[in-house]
């Protein structure tokens, strides 16, 4: 999502046309599952991506269609099918994937845009209800949207108020899933909605700002999460040594617990025993999801019993929180390897996902 924002705030100050790509549908195995975006540019230029090239080319060529009439469309690919409809495309995986097309000219494209750009930048989630087929309705089209985030509906182009209320009643049941499908029957018409929700970024606060973290706040940063990086000496904690950083703090305060949510993810590596048994507990009782504290397990016990003889309480709540040492277990040595192991391994725990190797997973990858 941040690429497509970006990308499309590039092209509308430029004045080019562009269409917005969206999985709404899959079955069978697929590369992407519903919501994954793409946006192409009337110049060929693609940001975000659906399926790995593998019918992309195609894809980009409906999109200028799309941009040239104007009206959103819904495309779909089947390798499913024994007489090759899809003219030999060649698709990766054998499985059906349906795209709804946007032209970026229409004004309910570029609000549905704005709108999760304003939720994100907020730090909320958005959920974003965006009709796909609309038989025998003339006041409503493919493309059509509601925007929603907590504070309430943050944008429309709605003009049924029936179904409005439907899909608001709906997206507030969204909370527990990135996406839905609906058919909504009113009469003899019948209107088909894909409800996604887009959730704000990853914030990532790397307490240390050794030349070990320069390489964890790369890959983050790919991920396309916001990091904030604070350290107490000046000669390290400065923008030119973390360029790609949200935030670069001459210090090590931590952040008020109102400031931590369920969105964050700590890794503390400042290398220093007494500042970890400073910040360990504050983090470990916020709201962060993850605590990752790098150092061997010897480090872990002393902290811990030093914690304890502190007074501090140690849950279970805290102790399923600390990965200590942090990252998983793939052998690695240097800055680079290590900073992979340990983005793996809090990508994992947000995802609810053990880590281990994809081979010895039961069922599908992307569970259904």
């Amino acid at each position: 999502m941040s690429d497509v924002l970006g990308a499309q705030e590039r092209l509308a100050r430029d004045g080019a046309s562009y269409a917005l790509a969206t999985v709404v549908g899959v079955s069978g195995s697929t590369y992407r599952r519903p919501g994954a975006l793409m946006l192409f540019s009337a110049a060929g230029r693609a940001a975000g991506l659906i399926n790995a090239a593998c019918f992309e080319a195609d894809l980009a060529e409906r999109a200028l269609e799309v941009m040239r009439s104007g009206a959103a469309r819904l495309v779909v690919y089947d390798n499913t099918a024994a007489d090759d409809v899809i003219f030999g495309l060649g698709l990766g995986c054998n499985g059906v994937v349906e795209v709804l097309l946007e032209p970026g000219s229409a004004q309910s494209t570029q609000q549905k845009l704005t709108a999760v750009r304003g939720s994100l930048a907020r730090g909320k989630a958005v959920t974003i209800a965006t009709v796909v087929r609309a038989e025998g309705r003339k006041d409503l089209r493919p493309g059509d949207f509601l925007a929603k985030d907590d504070s309430g509906i943050v944008a429309s182009s709605m003009r049924d108020s029936d179904l409005s209320s439907l899909l608001q009643a709906d997206m507030s049941e969204m909370a527990s899933n990135l996406f839905a499908r609906k058919a909504f029957v009113f009469g003899k018409n019948e209107v088909d909605v894909f409800l996604q929700r887009v959730l704000p970024p990853v914030e990532l606060l790397v307490f240390g700002a050794g030349a070990d973290a320069v390489p964890l706040v790369e890959i983050a940063k790919n991920l396309g999460w916001r990091v904030t990086v604070a350290d107490h000496r000046p000669a390290y904690a400065t923008a030119s040594r973390f360029p790609n950083a949200d935030f670069v703090l001459l210090s090590d305060q931590v952040p008020a617990r109102a400031e931590l949510g369920g969105r964050h993810v700590v890794v503390i590596m400042t290398h220093n025993y007494d500042r970890d048994r400073v910040l360990l507990p504050i983090l470990l009782d916020s709201p962060a999801r993850y605590v990752g504290l790098l150092g061997p397990v010897s480090k872990r016990r002393a902290l811990l019993e030093d914690l304890e003889k502190q007074g501090f309480v140690l849950g279970p709540d805290h102790l399923a929180k600390l990965h200590a040492p942090v990252g998983l277990d793939i052998g690695a040595e240097t800055p680079e390897e290590i900073a992979l192991s340990i983005v793996a391994e809090i990508k994992a725990v947000l995802e609810n996902r053990p880590g281990g190797p994809l081979r010895d997973r039961p069922g599908p990858i992307h569970g259904s």
